[in-house]
């Protein structure tokens, strides 16, 4: 499969197309790497050095890839981390000029806006951009619980330790703004009933709803980037298979196996690289269950 993914990227550890480039690599797939930033390493640490790409400069770059001839080609789009509207505006554009020519592409919108910890951390204009202009374009998105509360337009942390049908009935407010036959995945989506040992991953289309949950496992400091990395995952098998409940196994297994081995070296950053014979076989499987 080919795989154009628009995010950011860093130079040190893992968090977009750091994080997710290699994985699907290791799965088989062809990804075309276009940054949205370019930094020394995540905004997590005390500081860091490069700077948000001008839109002209991702604009030119993607343009290059059209002139190479390859949006025919292009089986699955992916947009990360974009920061504002001029960035944002740029991703729909391109999913447009690459249906023109491939109308089978699958697109997945990651809405990367914030988290209950920081709140938002991106333009102010951008969720309604998500909103009124990505999502109607999109046929996966994959929002954390405040960003799927944000786009539902209810109060920011509205969904926190909400019930499972609360999630569902918020992800399919959103499937009524996008494509036909579209699914959500709710990542973090830690409902009222899961167990404080447990993290749960939540699927959503118009007729079905899916969950699976994994043990919790407990960082000193939690490593950056596994969102980013299990939406990849999950868009690359929803294209390859276009099942929801498969696709949220498949893709919990690798990030589940991900996060182990870089929990066992006591790593800040995910062990990708160590972790690549499991990215391919994950030990440990987990059973989506239906919940809606």
């Amino acid at each position: 499969m080919h795989i154009l993914s628009v995010q950011s990227q860093v130079v040190f550890g893992h968090v977009g197309n750091s994080a997710t480039s290699f994985p699907l690599q290791c799965l088989g797939h062809e990804v075309w790497s276009v940054p949205t930033a370019i930094l020394s390493n995540h905004a997590g640490y005390p500081d860091f050095g490069g700077q948000t790409m001008p839109p002209a400069t991702v604009s030119d770059l993607l343009h290059g890839l059209d002139r190479r001839g390859v949006f025919s080609k292009c089986d699955l789009m992916i947009s990360g981390y974009l920061g504002n509207t001029e960035l944002a505006a740029l991703v729909t554009e391109t999913v447009g000029r690459i249906r023109a020519t491939n109308p089978n592409l699958i697109y997945c919108c990651d809405p990367v806006m914030g988290d209950d910890g920081s709140g938002l951390y991106v333009d102010a204009a951008l969720p309604q951009h998500f909103r009124d202009t990505a999502l109607p374009v999109a046929d996966i998105t994959t929002p954390n619980l405040f960003e799927l509360a944000v786009l539902c337009g209810l109060d920011a942390g509205a969904l926190k330790a909400a019930s499972v049908g609360d999630i569902v009935a918020a992800g399919r407010t959103l499937l009524a703004h996008m494509r036909p036959g579209a699914t959500v995945m709710v990542t973090s989506a830690d409902h009222r009933d899961l167990d404080l040992t447990r993290v749960a991953v939540i699927a959503i289309s118009d007729s079905e709803a899916w969950c699976v949950d994994t043990p919790r496992i407990v960082f000193p400091s939690e490593p950056h980037g596994a969102g980013d990395l299990l939406s990849a995952l999950f868009a690359a098998a929803m294209a390859e298979h276009r099942s929801p409940a498969r696709a949220l196994e498949d893709s919990v297994a690798t990030v589940f196996a991900v996060l182990s081995e870089t929990h066992r070296q006591a790593a800040d950053e995910l062990e990708l690289v160590a972790a690549r014979d499991a990215i391919v076989s994950p030990e440990q499987q987990f059973t989506a269950r239906s919940v809606g």
